[in-house]
């Protein structure tokens, strides 16, 4: 209990020293027009959210249209790699076919692959999915392949010997064992996510987070584009912290169970 209070004001002090830090470079600059601070950009949040924006929209619409693409976009391309790792790992034929083939997608610099996505799809949303899956998915793949290659092949056997079925093969054999690979995996997918899903509305896409940061970036207003910016970091850092490092813990709450057994 006392070392979770001790990171839980570890991480909050380290926060209130960068809103101090950003602070007073704002009062040391002393123009609003460059640098406005911690508490003007505060006050524009809080503004988004209850009026109207440029498009007729507030705040709400905007984060919800944001946040609807990223899960959507990360959770087809998690499908996808998950489904490309294990058929390279458990099969010797996709293996040989696609390992030549993921790692010519893993070179790929991700503002080129928004760039072509939008060339190819247009300003829609396929061209954002498109884009998010062809940099996320060959990852995640690649992590599922070592995953795979990872397990303790003395349990498939057993499992095979005694004639489990595949679904129980896949929940109780395959599944624990490549636990902490698909969640390495989730949190890299996760992060590259909500970045391509930011540039591909900055560049493409109407409506979205990305797309009120580039409005207001066109009309040189400072105050206006920090404040999306901090919505967005904000919104991930809730859910990074909140939500998926609080999933992780309880997957792996056993790891602990079985730590302090051993200790006693």
């Amino acid at each position: 209990m006392a070392s979770r209070v001790k990171s839980i004001g570890l991480r909050a002090g380290s926060i209130v020293v960068l809103l101090l830090l950003w602070w007073a470079a704002s009062e040391a600059m002393n123009d609003s027009q460059v640098l406005p601070g911690p508490l003007a950009v505060a006050r524009t949040i809080v503004a988004d959210f209850k009026t109207p924006g440029p498009e007729g929209e507030s705040a709400y619409f905007d984060v919800g249209i944001t946040l609807a693409r990223i899960f959507i976009t990360f959770s087809a391309s998690m499908l996808a790699g998950i489904g490309i790792g294990l058929a390279m790992g458990l099969n010797r034929l996709c293996e040989r076919s696609l390992l030549v083939l993921i790692p010519l997608m893993l070179t790929m610099p991700t503002i080129l692959m928004v760039f072509l996505a939008i060339m190819w799809f247009g300003y829609s949303e396929a061209g954002g999915l498109m884009a998010v899956m062809a940099v996320v998915t060959p990852f995640v793949a690649v992590n599922m392949y070592e995953g795979t290659k990872a397990m303790d092949k003395s349990l498939t056997d057993m499992a095979v010997t005694f004639k489990a079925p595949r679904t129980l093969l896949l929940r109780k054999v395959y599944l624990p064992q490549l636990m902490p690979y698909i969640f390495s995996a989730f949190r890299y997918a996760f992060g590259e996510t909500w970045k391509i899903v930011a540039l591909a509305e900055t560049f493409g896409l109407k409506f979205g987070i990305g797309y009120m940061f580039f409005f207001w970036f066109e009309q040189f207003n400072i105050t206006q584009t920090l404040a999306w910016i901090m919505m967005f970091v904000v919104l991930m850092l809730v859910l990074e912290h909140g939500v998926f490092a609080r999933l992780e813990s309880r997957a792996f709450a056993w790891r602990s169970a079985s730590l302090a057994r051993g200790r006693a």
